[in-house]
């Protein structure tokens, strides 16, 4: 049968997308899961993400099946055969592999599925009948543009401003974060890579700057259990602000609800600057290490909107950045001049940019 796109599918072809990298790439891939919803709606899809990921995909409209590989420890290849059979048994039509490792290939070689799309960086194995599509590393693309490359021949073209990453909170995840402030300003200081962190004194600076200017909100701090320390270092630096931590009090769906109700939200390079775009919330991201060009800044239709802004040392600036693609355990140059350099007047007015922050009495 014959759809918008220029190759046809089954009408009730099943559809696996496999992406178990970080949580920032499930966020975004969930730009895809609509604009193949509204293409194809009678398509069942399935999605392969990593343990840590699921959660945020729980009670997804759009999703048939969430699929979970665990990759901790030596078991985790054992684990991924038995995860291949499980989507073997699903019958798929066609996998749509948007990681760039083997392991991924290698799964969509033992699903079965007749039809595959995938990446032509990063790995051989990937199945012999595959149409592969270059990934392009700095480029300027955004991911979820690099992402529906892939499927525009099953798709057509792809509405950019209007299939955009979205997450789902249920009422529980609403409930959960109404315990918590309404019109916040929300940081997340934290990411698995030092070099993408902004140092901690600068956010306690950056939360200081919005007592100072009179908001009658209060700051939240926001990560997950293992970032209490962090979280706890910055409130600990700020001179005037009292941030309130939460550090794996609400799960993933749950700090997204938090977000959704809060006036904006700043982030390193990280998972929760994807999670505030995909909630539609003002956002701010800081890039250390890293760059933008590499297509995970804000989403670019929030970017062109002015809800949302990057702040970061431009590379013409340093010789030694991006240092590489995901950040590093410390800085290779010992100077970490790309995050010590980023002033947090510079963020503070990234935040006045993208929202509307309500006047009050500056403190004095």
């Amino acid at each position: 049968m014959t759809f918008a796109g220029r190759l046809s599918l089954a009408e009730d072809a099943r559809i696996i997308l496999l992406q178990p990298a970080f949580l920032g790439d499930v966020v975004l891939s969930t730009a895809l899961l609509e604009s193949w919803h509204r293409a194809h709606p009678r398509h069942p899809i399935e999605m392969v993400v990593r343990q840590e990921a699921a959660g945020l995909l729980r009670n997804h409209p759009f999703l048939d099946k969430v699929h979970v590989w665990d990759r901790g420890g030596w078991g985790k290849y054992s684990r991924l055969i038995g995860l291949a059979g499980k989507v073997r048994a699903r019958e798929p039509e066609l996998v749509i592999n948007l990681h760039r490792y083997a392991s991924m290939a290698l799964l969509g070689r033992r699903s079965g599925a007749p039809h595959h799309v995938g990446f032509t960086e990063g790995t051989r194995w990937h199945a012999g009948n595959a149409r592969l599509k270059p990934h392009s590393w700095g480029d300027g693309r955004h991911e979820t543009e690099r992402n529906h490359a892939l499927v525009q021949d099953y798709i057509g073209d792809w509405n950019a401003e209007r299939d955009v990453p979205r997450l789902h909170p249920a009422a529980s995840d609403w409930s959960a974060a109404a315990a918590f402030p309404q019109d916040a300003l929300i940081l997340a200081p934290s990411s698995v890579w030092a070099t993408k962190r902004w140092p901690s004194e600068r956010w306690s600076a950056l939360a200081d700057e919005w007592v100072t200017s009179g908001q009658d909100a209060p700051v939240v701090l926001l990560g997950g259990p293992a970032d209490r320390e962090l979280l706890e270092a910055v409130s600990q630096g700020c001179q005037k602000a009292k941030p309130l931590v939460v550090a794996g009090t609400l799960d993933l769906l749950g700090s997204a609800a938090l977000m959704g109700k809060a006036r904006a939200v700043v982030s390193n390079d990280s998972a929760p600057l994807h999670m505030a775009g995909a909630m539609n919330v003002p956002v701010v991201g800081v890039f250390c290490s890293t760059t933008p060009r590499f297509g995970f800044g804000p989403l670019p239709t929030m970017m062109k909107e002015g809800r949302a802004a990057v702040v970061e040392i431009g590379e013409s600036e340093m010789d030694c950045k991006p240092c590489g693609p995901h950040g590093h355990g410390q800085c290779p140059m010992k100077h970490f001049r790309c995050g010590l350099h980023v002033d947090h007047k510079a963020v503070w007015d990234a935040v006045l940019s993208v929202s509307s922050p309500r006047r009050g009495n500056p403190t004095p």
